[in-house]
C-alpha cells in the first residue's frame, strides 16, 4: 500500500515495490496535489506486480546491452558473428552515452538510429537496429522496461556508398577474364590470380575460396560446404543451407585449377590462409594491369551476377548458384542492376516498334 505525505503545499507518496530480485524497496516522489500522487503511485504498483523492476531501469543501457550480448548472444553465435557484436557494442557506448534505460523512449531511439545512419550504410544500419531492438525486446520481457519503445524504430540512411559501381560490365568481366586465363602460367606463384579467377566465374565468397579444399574439385563442378573466417580464424559450415552448394565450371576453369594442384604443395587446402586486405592489394594491381576499373574482391561476386543477367540467365538459377535462400534475396541487393536491364530493354522494345 502507498503512503502520502502533505509537506507544505505538495504531497509526498511512497511507495513499497519488489525488485527483480524479489527485494522490497520504497520509492518516492512529490507532486503538487494528492491526486497526482495517488495517479503516480498506483502506476508504480501496477508496474512491479506486472513485473517492472523500477531499480533495475536506472542502469545504463550501454550496460544492459553488454550484459545482455554475453547472456543471451555469446553462447549460441559464432566467433566472427561476436566480433561484430563487440564492435555494436562500441557503436552502444558511444551513441547511447550516459542514458539510462528509463530514460529511452520510441522518439530517442529513433534520432539516434537516424544520426548512425549518417555514417553507415542502409545494410550496416539495419543490421545495428536489429540487434537494438533484440535487446530491448528482452529487456521487456525481463521487465527492465515498461513498454514497447523499439518497434516502430526505423532504419535509414543518407551515406552515399558506391555499391552500384562494385562491378564491371561485360566488356570489363570479358576483358578481366581474358586476363586471367593469359597469366595462367603464373597462378602457382601468384595463387591470387586463380581465386580471382574462380570468384569471376562462379560467383564464390572470399571465405568461401579460402575454405576450397582440393576434394571440393570435381569434373565441370566446384562442392562449396565451407567457410573461412579471416577475423576469428575458423573453418565453419556456411550460415545457411542454401550456402551449402554445387556450381558448375567451364572446362578452361577445371583446368587451371587441375594445374594449379598438380604444381602446387599437396596440402588438403587449395589456398592457403591469408589476410583479405593482401588479397585486396593484389587485386587492385591485377585490375589495373587487365585495363578496367577498380572494385573490392565482393564486387566480383557482383560481376558474376551482372554478368549473368546481361547474358539473359534467369534469376533463379542464379540466386541458386550464388547461394541465395530464394530470389527474394537476389531480387533486392541485384535490384539496380535488374533496373538497368529493365531500362534497355525498354530502349530495344521503343526501337523495335519505331522501326515497324
Amino acid at each position: 500500500m502507498a503512503s502520502f505525505e502533505k509537506r507544505g503545499k505538495k504531497w509526498r507518496a511512497v511507495v513499497s515495490v519488489t525488485g527483480n530480485k524479489g527485494i522490497r524497496k520504497k520509492i518516492s516522489k512529490t507532486f503538487d496535489t494528492k491526486k497526482e500522487a495517488s495517479a503516480w503511485s498506483i502506476e508504480q504498483e501496477n508496474k512491479s506486480n506486472n513485473g517492472y523492476d523500477v531499480f533495475s531501469s536506472k542502469i545504463l543501457y550501454s550496460d544492459y546491452y553488454i550484459k545482455w550480448v554475453e547472456t543471451y548472444k555469446r553462447p549460441i553465435i559464432r566467433e566472427s558473428t561476436y566480433i561484430r557484436y563487440k564492435s555494436w557494442i562500441k557503436n552502444v557506448q558511444n551513441l547511447f552515452a550516459g542514458i539510462r534505460l528509463d530514460q529511452l523512449t520510441n522518439y530517442r531511439i529513433q534520432q539516434l538510429i537516424n544520426q548512425y545512419g549518417e555514417t553507415h550504410t542502409l545494410k550496416s544500419t539495419q543490421g545495428f537496429l536489429v540487434s537494438v531492438r533484440s535487446s530491448l525486446k528482452d529487456a521487456l520481457l525481463d521487465g527492465y522496461i515498461d513498454k514497447d519503445i523499439f518497434s516502430r524504430v526505423r532504419a535509414n540512411s543518407h551515406f552515399e556508398t558506391h555499391k552500384s559501381e562494385n562491378y564491371l560490365s561485360a566488356e570489363e568481366f570479358e576483358r578481366l577474364q581474358t586476363f586471367l586465363y593469359e597469366n595462367q602460367n603464373q597462378m602457382v606463384q601468384n595463387s591470387k590470380l586463380l581465386m580471382v579467377l574462380i570468384a569471376l566465374e562462379t560467383g564464390a565468397r572470399l571465405g568461401e575460396i579460402f575454405a576450397l579444399r582440393t576434394s571440393d574439385i570435381q569434373p565441370n563442378k566446384i562442392i562449396i560446404d565451407e567457410s573461412y573466417s579471416a577475423s576469428s580464424h575458423e573453418y565453419t559450415a556456411p550460415k545457411t543451407n542454401s550456402s551449402i552448394r554445387s556450381v558448375s565450371i567451364s572446362q578452361k576453369l577445371n583446368s587451371a585449377i587441375e594445374n594449379y594442384i598438380k604444381n602446387t604443395a599437396k596440402t588438403d587446402l587449395l589456398f592457403k590462409p591469408q589476410y583479405r586486405a593482401n588479397v585486396g592489394h593484389t587485386l587492385e594491381t591485377i585490375l589495373k594491369h587487365a585495363g578496367v576499373h577498380q572494385i573490392r574482391f565482393h564486387g566480383l561476386r557482383h560481376s558474376h551476377v551482372s554478368y549473368l543477367l546481361h547474358k539473359g540467365v534467369d534469376i533463379a538459377y542464379i540466386s541458386k548458384r550464388v547461394g541465395h535462400s530464394n530470389t527474394t534475396i537476389t531480387l533486392q541487393v541485384y535490384a539496380h542492376l535488374l533496373k538497368e536491364k529493365e531500362q534497355a530493354q525498354d530502349a530495344l522494345v521503343l526501337d523495335i516498334l519505331s522501326n515497324h
